[in-house]
């Protein structure tokens, strides 16, 4: 079988030599006989009995490949040649011609061969057999012959066999019996064919009607030759466009209209010599899923009732029948083991996600000027089934080769009709080979999806837990931690180089339970009911889980972020049944089942994320109201200022939340030791210093106080490192706009914003780490002395100082994890700290409660209750990241000595324009 791919301009010149020879030679027998040029085809003569046309499919469809003219006696095979014969045939193309009267039109056919034969069929080797057919076989390539036409137009057209071809031979040299004589003499009149097409392969398809719920679905199929029902065979389920449906007068055309169903029974095509069975159900464009579902009946049933291989069925669509094929998969990804996609409409994200329950193998082709489905169909299907299947748990490089995609050139098309990338696709036995090589992979493990649940402690965020999602309600009765492997990075910013963060630990399951919805777990601690989740509680402990990893490092420290490829990935077991007692999803202690989506943070999520434009640039920031806001009334304020890790870096935008307790605690009765709802406001500096960013967040609060029902006598400050020099100087700018603060870790502050805050009388609370290795305590301590200083100076008494500004030092048993610098863990660990920020206020009538310290002034403090980071919460999670930030890169490689020194140089060279920036935005807000 030939195959026409390109045209070259050597064939071109021969064809328009035949062709003009042919025509001498029509005309030299014109004159000879003295018949009319114009003659009609008239019945066969005495010679000539009969003229049958031979149909073949190629790339760009059906037809006339031969015509085979029958004498009445054996043919002399010598008067048998090229020359001897004229054949013509319709130049209409339904692809291109604008009407039916376009089949009238003629061209001459060139004839390739010439031979006789003893029955109306071609021969392999084109050699004479003796007999009385003369067999013409005819160029693919040239434009007349094909046998597809359109049919009604309702809407978009219907394509059909046509059953009246205009294909006409004419005899113009004498043709000899075997004997000698004269069967019949040159003639120049047109013989039209006499009998119905003949197709070798087309007639061996048989044809029948499929009942779907009352739905009558046509279609075709072919089993191979010499078919044993005790072997199997692979299937191809060929769904044709949308021009091939079914309209009641065009049954089988989508058999005609290209090669898309009879290539994968020919070697020549697919190029392996192997027996493929397939099946071809025509449509009637009704839609889906009716189309869909009466398709995936029709597959299922024929499946049933012959030898297929369960685990070698395929999808093979053009164009509108790649709609059934994304429908059906979605429905059931089992159903196809590969699936063949020329220019095709796209798939849609929620039909991927569907499909990569079990990745179906797809190869998708589509020509780069298709003028009907553009080629970016295409694309778009190839990224979400890649992406769909990497969400799934396959690698990037396994999914990149299990979706491929390839686009088609113009000049890929032998002729211009750009939408059928049928044409290059079937052209190509690399492609068909791909398809008949994939076999069923081993059923993914029924676990859907993965969800982390994530808890911020003292120390930052953690997962806590992991909720594993099913196909059907698990019977959690019988499952044990020992039925699941829980691992994670054991990589810690604050202690670790990032080059650790692949480095996987054992997380232990403290126990398995079931509920029916993920969000419940927003609200509720443990919402354990019938569901298709599980949920694995992890036990406590520092090893393991942390989400806040390095982003970048701009400056002398680096910044941190969440990381958006968190490592937790778990492992099933045991098998895992369902409330019915059926197995749900068998153990697979091979496969490891990484996260599939977002995690879930009961406090974090609870935060808003915007951007605030201040007078001298944007400012990210997060804020949360109280559960049940109500506008009507008004609530204290605690404005959250992180370390200098946590500043915004382009890639970290609300890593605040999560890095630390800062902003997350307020609303915690657990570590607030109060029901009191209060709202946060936590903006992500820029470590533009504090002078500017000072201004920025006053700006900010000050709109913030303007939208929403803030108690303005109760607005509060808290800080981390960094976020103490915003804090000193907002304290000292604006002592009217706050009730009290509490600095932990801090920088130290400078004379005039002693002298500011204590004439403004803002209560301060300043703890920090006894063995601080990055802001050394001296300093800290000192801070406290002179604003203390400052306050005598006012002359206020002792008592009344001591209620204004307070001092915590934590020796190390304070910490539950070794980072000395994060005091805030010990500060914010014991209740009544908190507790003698939110009795703060600036209304001198309302009572006032100092709280209960968590160490003793001027002393070592020990935090809450044993020291060991655990009152009020966790005393687990990731770091806010202050000048503390640096252990997480800085500190782990260069050690506490370099770093401090690098940040006593920062805060040296930010205190020179301190001054005069700090005076100019006074004269500002002053004129």
């Amino acid at each position: 079988m030939w195959r026409p791919l390109h045209r070259d301009r050597t064939s071109d010149r021969r064809r328009r030599a035949t062709a003009l020879a042919t025509l001498t030679a029509l005309a030299a027998a014109a004159l000879a006989t003295a018949a009319p040029a114009t003659a009609a085809p008239e019945p066969a003569s005495v010679g000539i009995v009969s003229v049958t046309p031979v149909t073949e499919v190629y790339a760009s469809g059906q037809k006339v490949a031969a015509v085979v003219v029958e004498y009445a006696d054996v043919v002399d095979p010598a008067d048998v040649t090229p020359a001897a014969f004229v054949v013509e045939d319709s130049v209409y193309d339904f692809r291109f011609s604008p009407g039916l009267e376009d089949l009238d039109q003629l061209a001459p056919r060139t004839v390739t061969r010439a031979y006789t034969n003893d029955s109306v069929g071609r021969l392999p080797a084109g050699t004479s057999a003796a007999g009385r057919y003369v067999v013409l076989e005819l160029d693919p390539q040239d434009a007349g012959g094909n046998t597809v036409i359109r049919s009604t137009c309702p809407r978009l057209c219907f394509e059909k066999i046509n059953t009246d071809l205009r294909t006409q031979v004419t005899q113009v040299a004498d043709v000899h019996a075997a004997d000698g004589t004269v069967l019949t003499t040159a003639d120049t009149t047109p013989v039209r064919v006499t009998a119905p097409a003949v197709d070798p392969v087309v007639d061996g398809y048989v044809s029948d009607t499929y009942d779907h719920d009352g739905h009558a679905l046509p279609y075709s199929y072919r089993l191979p030759a010499g078919y044993d029902p005790s072997r199997t065979y692979p299937l191809v389920v060929a769904l044709h466009g949308y021009g091939s449906g079914y309209d009641g007068e065009n049954p089988r055309v989508n058999l005609a209209v290209d090669a898309m169903v009879t290539a994968w029974g020919l070697p020549a095509w697919t190029g392996v010599d192997e027996d493929v069975i397939v099946l071809a159900p025509q449509n009637e464009r009704v839609g889906n899923p009716l189309e869909a579902d009466a398709m995936t009946a029709l597959v299922r049933s024929f499946v049933a009732d012959h030898a297929v291989d369960a685990d070698r069925v395929y999808a093979a669509t053009f164009s509108w029948g790649s709609t059934l094929a994304w429908a059906a998969m979605a429905q059931d990804p089992t159903l196809f083991d590969a699936a063949l996609i020329v220019s095709g409409f796209a798939v849609s994200e929620e039909q991927a996600a569907a499909i990569a329950a079990q990745p179906v193998p797809v190869y998708l082709t589509h020509g780069t000027s298709d003028p009907v489905l553009p080629p970016t169909f295409s694309t778009t299907s190839r990224d979400l089934l890649r992406a769909a299947y990497v969400a799934a748990g396959m690698d990037e490089a396994t999914a990149a080769d299990t979706v491929r995609h390839v686009e088609y050139a113009d000049e890929a098309f032998v002729v211009p009709d750009h939408h059928a990338a049928t044409m290059p696709t079937y052209s190509d036995p690399a492609i068909l080979q791909w398809v008949l090589a994939q076999r069923r992979a081993p059923a993914p493990s029924p676990v859907l999806g993965v969800t982390a649940v994530t808890e911020v402690g003292s120390f930052g965020q953690q997962v806590t837990k992991v909720v594993l999602e099913y196909g059907a309600e698990v019977d959690a009765s019988g499952l044990t931690p020992a039925d699941f492997r829980v691992e994670d990075s054991g990589y810690n910013f604050r202690f670790a180089g990032i080059e650790t963060l692949p480095d996987l630990v054992d997380r232990a399951v403290a126990s398995v339970w079931t509920t029916d919805d993920p969000a419940r777990l927003l609200t509720a601690d443990r919402p354990e009911v019938p569901g298709r989740f599980v949920v694995l509680d992890l036990a406590d402990s520092s090893a393991g889980g942390w989400t806040v990893i390095v982003s970048r490092c701009p400056t002398f420290l680096c910044s941190v972020r969440v990381n958006p490829d968190q490592l937790t990935q778990v492992t099933q077991l045991g098998d895992v049944t369902g409330t019915d007692g059926a197995l749900v999803a068998a153990a697979d202690p091979t496969r490891a089942h990484r996260l599939t989506g977002g995690s879930i943070d009961r406090e974090v999520d609870q935060f808003v994320l915007d951007t605030f434009a201040s007078s001298t640039g944007d400012v990210h920031y997060a804020y949360r109201l109280p559960d049940g806001y109500d506008p009507s009334r008004t609530y204290p304020l605690v404005i959250a200022l992180p370390g200098h890790g946590m500043g915004y870096d382009g890639q970290n935008v609300g890593v605040q939340l999560a890095s630390d307790m800062l902003a997350v605690a307020w609303n915690q009765e657990a570590w607030t030791g109060t029901d009191e709802g209060v709202i946060v406001l936590a903006p992500q500096n820029e470590r533009l210093g504090k002078a500017i960013e000072g201004a920025q967040t006053v700006e900010l609060v000050e709109a913030f106080l303007a939208q929403h029902a803030v108690d303005t006598d109760r607005v509060y400050a808290t800080s981390v490192s960094y976020g103490s020099q915003l804090m000193w100087e907002m304290f000292s700018e604006r002592p009217d706009l706050f009730a009290g603060g509490l600095l932990t870790g801090g920088f130290p502050g400078d004379e005039d914003e002693f002298a500011r805050i204590a004439a403004g009388e803002v209560p301060m609370w300043i703890t920090h780490g006894t063995n601080d290795h990055l802001l050394p305590v001296a300093r800290a301590r000192a801070s406290y002395e002179a604003l203390v200083a400052a306050y005598e100076d006012r002359g206020l008494d002792a008592a009344r100082v001591a209620e204004l500004v307070r001092w915590t030092e934590y020796g190390d048993d304070a910490f539950g994890l070794p980072d000395f610098h994060l005091a805030a863990a010990p500060t914010l660990e014991d209740p009544a700290t908190l507790q003698w920020l939110l009795a703060q206020d600036r209304d001198p009538d309302a009572p006032v409660d100092p709280g209960t310290p968590g160490g003793t002034d001027g002393t070592d403090g020990t935090g809450g209750g044993d020291g060991t980071g655990t009152a009020g919460g966790t005393g687990a999670g990731t770091s806010g990241v202050a000048p503390a930030v640096a252990a997480a890169g800085a500190l782990a490689r260069t050690g506490p000595a370099p770093v401090a020194a690098l940040l006593a140089l920062a805060l040296g060279a930010t205190a020179l324009g301190t001054g005069l920036v700090r005076r100019r935005a006074r004269a500002a807000r002053e004129g």
